[in-house]
């Protein structure tokens, strides 16, 4: 049978620039969803993904002391205030165990939920603070959410039936107090931290709790108590405030969109949408893929030292996953790339032991002064234990290929047909991947292959076949009858780009290749090494004068450099007579890169473009 290629574009429309939302009529449950994760022990990672993986478990997971970090505050109960992030950590290690299958994590995991299970005292109460405060502080709240979360994940992933009945109980308590105290609205800092930032997680637990159990009311207290339907805020930009706080902002719009893939309300998109829409047209998305400043959104595109929290650098990439769920649009999986590439792999330490709690791109940057506690180190190692789950997805006519790296997925079809796809390419360091698809009989079912919005022009061929040209930004659907021994080579050129800054970056570049950010590192230029007074972001570069990728290991294995010219410290004028230096940029996770943003001759090069996320 002849491969018949279908294109779907990007739906630009649906991020709240061309769809009404209020008063639309819902949508059938049938017709919410259009992808399915694939689960634990479908896909094994090498490559980038899988060297930064094996090297998180054995560099951090496992060098964790759960008793001091952890166990310890929770046998007391008598603690004032303070948040340790227990249940982010189980619910990361609980992740990492299932995908990787490794007996350390596994042995880990069931240690720590038996230990934490059995100080849960007999009212169902899990934590660490003293009985008059409980529920009360912004923290208790918080921190009992996320145990509620990683206890169903137990029961989801391991089918663990005790760990099942203690998130129950803890639920119970924790709606029985609430209901007890209809006024109780926890805060601490003189109110500065409202309800809604001290129950960010309790509504997507208690829903994830109610689909684990089939009871309704945790589903009816998540909107009756909660308000979860009804969070629909504006965005604000600003000092840090609940009302503004990105993470708080995310956080309550993933668990809407859990509640929308249910009812499909069409309201519950929303916040989403708005959300988005800022990131995307409203300056609140950092080149990095991150947001924020001081934890709140942020629209000035200035990055010092308290931009990108990781924590809202790890709901990005959820929120993007669920509405790439949804919508099966590929601007959403461009947007997870140039995030888990760029601000989530820059917050882990070449070494894996440490994470930073903020992650900006000019200046020093710094780790987390809390080595395992708290959120930042915690929502990293979750991310970590989901990032395996974001290449592949079973559609209803096949399958989907979202994220590049070398790696092997079994995906059952219809019919019961098994499909073993092997995925091999050196991406990012290019765009050339190899896709083995073999069914376990020749079937007829379509692969979409996502070709991003930064690829002028892709090339697919099929079991060696002519190339055909495929625009970037889009899916690319390839139907046929597969059979066992069929190849597809996918060809996605990674020029050199030079992206146009907004706002506070006016008149300045970034340089990026692919989904890859670059950066100067001051070290690796002796021209800047002998100005230490020297401010980078002064640097005038050429992009008529950028030389080709060249190999660099000093950022990960097969990674990659730009040697570019440019003009020597202290000519702040174009002068074309002046002699131009190479300068040196680094992948953006160099732990001593510190400015990406420099001035050109000319801001109206036909070489510089926008940002294609903004679009």
């Amino acid at each position: 049978m002849a491969m018949r290629l279908f294109i779907v574009p990007v739906l630009f429309g649906l991020l709240g620039c061309g769809l009404a939302v209020a008063g639309d009529a819902a949508a059938p449950p049938s017709a919410v969803q259009t992808l399915t994760p694939l689960s634990p022990g479908q896909v094994k990672l090498t490559g980038e993904f899988g060297r930064r993986l094996n090297g998180f478990i054995e560099g951090n997971v496992l060098k964790v002391d759960m008793e001091t970090s952890f166990l310890q505050h929770f046998r007391g109960h008598n603690e004032e205030g303070q948040y340790y992030g227990f249940g982010k950590c189980i619910d990361g290690v609980a992740r990492l165990a299932a995908w990787s299958g490794d007996a350390r994590l596994l042995a880990l995991k069931r240690k720590i939920v038996g230990e934490l299970i059995a100080t849960q005292e007999p009212d169902g109460y899990i934590g660490w603070a003293r009985p008059d405060v409980r529920i009360k502080t912004l923290w208790d709240a918080h921190e009992d959410s996320y145990i509620l979360w990683a206890l169903v994940s137990d029961y989801r992933l391991f089918g663990e039936t005790n760990s099942l009945a203690a998130a129950r109980k803890l639920a119970d308590n924790m709606i029985r107090r609430m209901m007890d105290n209809p006024d109780l609205k926890p805060d601490t800092m003189n109110g500065l931290v409202t309800f809604p930032g001290s129950t960010l997680g309790f509504d997507r637990a208690l829903l994830a709790l109610g689909d684990a159990t089939g009871d309704p009311q945790y589903r009816d207290f998540c909107l009756n108590r909660l308000g979860l339907a009804r969070f629909d805020p504006p965005i604000g930009t600003g000092p840090t405030t609940q009302d503004n706080h990105c993470y708080v902002y995310i956080g309550h719009c993933a668990a809407q969109l859990d509640l929308y893939r249910e009812t499909g309300e069409t309201n519950l998109l929303r916040a989403t949408r708005r959300a988005l829409d800022f990131m995307r047209h409203g300056n609140g998305m950092l080149i990095t893929g991150s947001c924020g400043e001081g934890e709140c959104w942020h629209a000035s595109q200035s990055s010092l030292q308290n931009t990108g929290e990781t924590c809202m650098s790890a709901y990005v990439v959820r929120l993007a996953d669920l509405m790439l769920q949804l919508e099966t649009n590929s601007l959403y999986g461009d947007i997870m790339e140039r995030t888990i590439y760029n601000a989530l792999f820059a917050a882990n330490s070449p070494d894996f032991r440490r994470i930073r709690y903020f992650t900006p791109f000019d200046g020093k940057r710094f780790y987390s002064p809390t080595l395992d506690t708290f959120c930042c180190p915690n929502n990293f190692r979750r991310f970590m234990g989901d990032l395996p789950g974001w290449l592949y997805y079973r559609t209803g006519d096949g399958l989907l290929v979202n994220l590049y790296n070398t790696s092997t997925a079994t995906i059952t079809l219809a019919g019961n047909v098994q499909v073993k796809l092997e995925q091999v390419t050196d991406y990012p360091s290019s765009g050339n991947v190899l896709l083995k698809v073999d069914p376990s009989r020749h079937t007829a079912f379509t692969v979409r292959l996502r070709i991003p919005g930064w690829c002028p022009e892709a090339t697919v061929a099929v079991n060696g076949g002519a190339a055909e040209p495929i625009e970037g930004g889009r899916f690319l659907l390839l139907t046929r009858v597969w059979k066992t021994g069929d190849r597809v080579e996918l060809k996605m050129p990674m020029p050199w780009r030079f992206i146009r800054g907004r706002e506070a970056q006016a008149g300045r570049v970034a340089v990026m290749r692919g989904p890859m950010l670059f950066t100067l590192n001051r070290a690796r230029n002796a021209e800047l090494a002998a100005h230490p007074d020297f401010e980078p972001r002064q640097m005038m570069i050429n992009p008529a004068e950028i030389g080709p990728q060249e190999p660099d290991d000093s950022v990960r294995p097969g990674g990659l450099a730009c040697r570019i010219k440019a003009w020597q410290p202290g000519y702040f004028h174009f002068w074309p007579h002046e002699p131009r230096v190479p300068l040196v940029l680094t992948e953006f996770p160099d732990p001593g890169g510190e400015s990406i943003y420099f001035t050109v001759p000319d801001t109206h090069s036909p070489l510089i473009v926008d940002d294609e996320l903004t679009r």
